[in-house]
């Protein structure tokens, strides 16, 4: 990897938001097949074809330190607004843009979204280690949008900017239609209520979210003095305020899920321990109390009451089975 990446990277991990925290692997057998269908039917941006969007391309490469030689721009029509990154390989990468979004952005507005999209690239975030879209991999979608956003800050230079192309992007309105108070817009959260798990399965965290998440950041006394280096107490604490703002309107719900599943699955590893050694003490039964609470232990003894002695055991394992298997996804706890 070429050392000037190796340094992009390197940037881009020490801002990166600390919910973004994926192992990584190496997949990109889809990449050659992939460039190959967008070079037969997208527009590849240039400077000869569309010269402002090269140059805007140009500019975003220059504030994040990487080559040209690493990204492989395309526009494509649709109606939808749309921006999306495919890693090529650890050196390389595919953005493309759709032909709406570019209609309603100003030159510097659509910086800040190459920029996000590079963020997914030089973060590694389309190899992330994930196999299954569970609750936690929904999660760790929407940190890594809090995390892009700050490359695409740093992408475009200006925080109006990066908040003007996040209200064209949430409403599809071009300049025609808006007037810029981000004040107004970010206001909209005081009748929003806490997280009822209606955006559980959203890739995106509330654009909502995500401006304030960006206000917070520009506000760091290192991207004020335009720094190298971030201080990881003051990257903490901006943190803190972020993941309190995705908890109450995103995550909650999942989390909360999330923990109920875990606390099930420990409870019925304990169930079955207890049953294998075939004595369930008063100490034991404290024990379960403490960890699991007085009705669960109530209902286990229940359990293993109404079941003949020779089911206890399947049974117990039945249901150690379905714990190890349930998907928050889809099925509460």
């Amino acid at each position: 990897m070429p050392r000037k990446l190796q340094n992009a990277r390197l940037f881009a991990n020490r801002i990166k938001f600390s919910g973004d925290n994926l192992i990584l692997i190496n997949d990109n057998k889809h990449s050659e097949y992939l460039k190959n269908l967008f070079y037969s039917n997208e527009l590849c941006i240039s400077k000869e074809v569309t010269p402002d969007l090269y140059d805007s391309l140009l500019r975003v490469y220059s504030r994040l330190g990487i080559n040209s030689s690493e990204v492989e721009a395309f526009v494509y029509a649709s109606p939808d607004l749309n921006a999306e990154c495919y890693l090529s390989d650890t050196s390389n990468c595919i953005i493309r843009f759709s032909s709406s979004l570019i209609d309603i952005l100003d030159e510097n507005e659509f910086e800040f979204v190459v920029g996000h999209e590079l963020g997914h690239f030089l973060l590694s975030h389309q190899q992330a280690c994930i196999t299954e879209k569970n609750l936690e991999y929904y999660i760790q979608q929407r940190a890594q949008e809090i995390s892009a956003d700050r490359l695409g800050l740093i992408a475009c230079d200006s925080l109006d900017i990066a908040l003007k192309a996040l209200l064209k992007t949430v409403s599809g309105l071009s300049n025609q239609h808006l007037r810029f108070d981000i004040g107004a817009f970010i206001s909209q959260l005081q009748k929003v209520s806490s997280d009822n798990g209606q955006n559980k399965l959203s890739s995106h965290p509330s654009v909502l979210v995500r401006c304030r998440a960006l206000l917070w950041f520009s506000l760091n006394t290192s991207y004020i003095n335009k720094n190298d280096y971030y201080t990881e107490g003051e990257l903490l604490k901006l943190d803190s305020k972020v993941q309190k703002d995705l908890n109450k309107y995103t995550d909650g719900k999942s989390l909360s899920e999330i923990a109920e599943a875990k606390n099930n699955l420990a409870m019925w590893m304990a169930a079955k321990k207890i049953i294998e050694d075939g004595k369930f003490t008063k100490k034991k039964q404290t024990k379960f109390s403490n960890e699991f609470g007085t009705e669960n232990l109530n209902k286990f003894v229940g359990f293993v009451e109404d079941i003949e002695l020779q089911n206890v055991i399947s049974n117990v394992s039945g249901k150690l089975e379905l714990a190890e298997n349930k998907d928050p996804v889809t099925d509460s706890v």
